[in-house]
Order: C-alpha cells, then structure tokens, then sequence
C-alpha cells in the first residue's frame, strides 16, 4: 500500500499533516464557495468585465502595497501566529459581506471595499502560511507534503464552485458567504491541534530597513539562472490564468449564452484537473518536481487557452478548462515545490512574498488587459492574442531548457536521494 501511495502516503503518516489537512481541505473549499458568489454577485451588478477587471485590480494593488511588507512580517515574526491573525480577519470579512447579503444591502462600493481588504490581509498571510508546512512536517516529507496540500486546494476549485452553484441556484450569495464562515471555524479548531516539534526553531532574519529586505529576496531568485526562467514563466502564465479564471462569468454569459450554472461547471472543470495534476504530483513525490515538467505544463496551458478562445459549445470549454487546471496546476505545484526547497528557511518569507508580489502583479495586468480590451472586441480575440503569448515565452524558455535542469541538477539529486531512504 506505502508502494502505491507513495509520496500521498508518505505525507499522510505525519500527525501534524493529517491535521492540517482537515482544516485545510474545509477552508479551500469554502473559499472558493465564496469566490465564486463574490465573482457573481460582481457581474449581476455591473454586467461589465471592465468592472470584473476593476475590482480584481483593487485586490492587486492592495496586495502588491503591503505584500513586501507581509514577506518581512513572515521572516521577523513566528509565521503560524501571522496566519491566524491574518485568517481571523478574513474570517470577520466574510461575515461582514454574508450580513450585508442577508440584508440586502451589499452594493458595487461594499465588493469595491472588500476587495481592497482582501488583498491587504492575504498581504500578511500567504508569505507566512509558506512557513507552516515547514515548519510542522519534516524535511524530507516536505516536497510531498505540498504536492497533497496542493491537491486539497484543487479539489477545492472543483468542489467549491460546485457547492456555490448550488447554494447560488438554491439559497443565495448570503448563504454562500456564510459557508465560507464556518470553513475559516473548523480550520481554527483543526489549527488548534497542531504540534510544534520541540527542536525547531524558526530562523529569523537579521533586523534591516524594510527596502533592503525586499531587495534581498529579489536579489536570490533572480540571481538563479533556473528561479529566473521559471519566475518569467509563472508572471506571463499567472497573467493569462488570472484574467481567464476571473473572465469567466462574462465568458459563460457573453460567449455561450449561459447562466450561473454554466459558470460553475467551467469552475468546477477546472478544479477537476487540478486535482488530478496534484494528486499524480503527490504520489510521484520529490521525484515528480523537475523542471522538464514545468515547461510541457506550460505548453498544455497555452494550448488550453487556445481551445476557450475557439470554442463554440459549452462542453468543449469544459474540456478546455480541464487541461486549463491540469496544466496550470502542474506548473504551479512544481515551481512552488522547487522554489520552497531551495530557499533557506531565513530567507522563505521574503522569496516567496517577492514571488507571490510578482505574481499579483502580472495577475492584475493580464485581468486589466484582457477585460479592457474585452469590452469593445469580446473575449475570443483577447484570449487568441494570450494564448499566442504563452507560446512566444515557451519558446524563447524551452530553448534555454539545458542550463535550467543544469541549475537545478544538485537540488534534484538531493532531494531524488532522500526520498529513496526514506521509502526504503
């Protein structure tokens, strides 16, 4: 059984980890139950993908104002800590817009507001929460630990916009936002559980001006050949993602004539492939995590795009958005595996806030661009002219593909290393 499972099995052993997956699991999916209501709700008030583009834009600058100072928060401060207080005011957020929802009262200005409040507090809590598995699972279990949390968080795109086209049909956006309520409840009282080891020790940086620790993490990824091509990838490939992913309520209604159900099943397609990507990913274990896999994702997520752009049914856009997730989650996963493996842990927080910064602002443009540009000449020639971007950067990375497995060729032998002790 260990044999088949793998790197799933091997992450699942750890107490700690079965814990956090019980929180975990529950939040993602009611997340994204909430993301979905509150892209909906978006729509049915401007029927605008200008304003869809807008309001994910305020998230974006709120984000990339206070993320270098959520990266330095992280690396100063005990992370897990960070994360609940982040979490708790998420939490308060998502009942302030299920009561305006119950009461009729959630208008343009109050999603307008929530946004912004949206990027400000993910600003502190996703630079630390890339410290928590660190942090309570060992070393050698990490790469697959991520790829299984990675798994919980696609069966989430799946399962969440499945739930919230119920609930939205059934009881609407109020409820669904109450659902994300009692998500972020059991995720304290799995969180609660958990176990510090009593050896570990978070590494601190050395105190410094703000700037110049924002400068420090910028300076580590790209002065690595390989963290360099995969930081290009991911800010052309999370541009592109973005703007489809929140393009999609104008593109079922506009594009395929059809409603919130509609848009719950591209949603839910979507999430369907990543969750496959990220259980493959997971029972592979460490030795999955190559840089080769990143640049074929990245092509499967071009042809992706591609596909929506051309196609007239409704069930070929599903299919579309099946390889959509496969891919993107693919590449995602792999990158952010790599990346949390090759970064010390003094440095995680400001590394990965300055991906994660990179990333939000890439998200932003391509959502602005595409949904600006969508106004006046609809979605298919936005999304043709994406697509033919992500091949143009394929290309120019895939031909630089020996020097990237070059850089990472020591850290792929560690790592291929202590995975086979540990299953032994």
């Amino acid at each position: 059984m260990a044999k088949i499972l793998g790197g799933i099995g091997e992450a699942l052993a750890d107490r700690n980890f079965r814990i956090f997956s019980v929180g975990s699991i529950t939040s993602w999916i009611t997340y994204f139950v909430q993301n979905v209501a509150f892209s909906w709700t978006a729509w049915e008030i401007t029927h605008s993908t200008a304003w869809l583009a807008g309001i994910y834009l305020l998230t974006t600058i709120a984000t990339i104002i206070f993320l270098p100072l959520g990266g330095v928060f992280a690396d100063r401060h005990d992370r897990f800590r960070l994360v609940q207080v982040a979490y708790a005011c998420d939490c308060l957020k998502a009942l302030a817009l299920a009561i305006l929802a119950f009461t009729d009262h959630l208008g343009l200005v109050a999603l307008c507001i929530c946004a912004i409040l949206h990027g400000i507090i993910h600003s502190f809590s996703v630079p630390a929460s890339y410290g928590m598995l660190p942090r309570f699972v060992a070393r050698e279990r990490l790469a697959s630990a991520i790829a299984v949390n990675a798994a919980y968080s696609q069966f989430a795109i799946f399962a969440g916009p499945a739930l919230a086209g119920w609930i939205l049909v059934h009881w609407g956006a109020a409820t669904a936002f109450a659902v994300n309520v009692a998500g972020y409840l059991v995720y304290f009282a799995a969180s609660a559980r958990l176990r510090t080891p009593a050896d570990y020790r978070q590494a601190r940086t050395i105190r410094r001006p703000i700037t110049q620790e924002v400068m420090a993490g910028g300076r580590y990824i790209f002065g690595h050949a390989g963290l360099t091509a995969f930081m290009a990838l991911i800010l052309v490939g999370d541009a592109i993602s973005a703007a489809t992913y929140q393009m999609m309520p104008a593109y079922a209604d506009l594009e395929l004539g059809k409603g919130v159900g509609a848009v719950s099943l591209l949603y839910g397609a979507a999430g369907i492939g990543a969750t496959m990507a990220a259980i493959w990913l997971a029972q592979g274990g460490a030795a999955r995590a190559t840089p080769q896999r990143v640049l074929w994702a990245f092509l499967g997520f071009a042809i992706a795009i591609y596909l929506m752009a051309g196609s007239p049914f409704l069930y070929l856009s599903v299919a579309a958005m099946l390889l959509y997730g496969f891919s993107g989650e693919t590449r995602r996963t792999v990158t952010v595996s790599i990346m949390q493996s090759s970064v010390e842990d003094a440095q995680r927080g400001r590394v990965m806030a300055t991906q994660h910064l990179l990333t939000q602002i890439a998200g932003g443009i391509g959502t602005l661009g595409v949904g600006l540009a969508a106004h006046q000449l609809g979605l298919r020639l936005p999304l043709a002219c994406a697509a033919i971007l992500l091949t143009l950067v394929w290309l120019a990375i895939f031909a630089r593909r020996g020097r990237i497995a070059a850089a990472f060729a020591d850290r792929r032998a560690a790592e291929i290393s202590t995975a086979t002790t540990v299953a032994k």
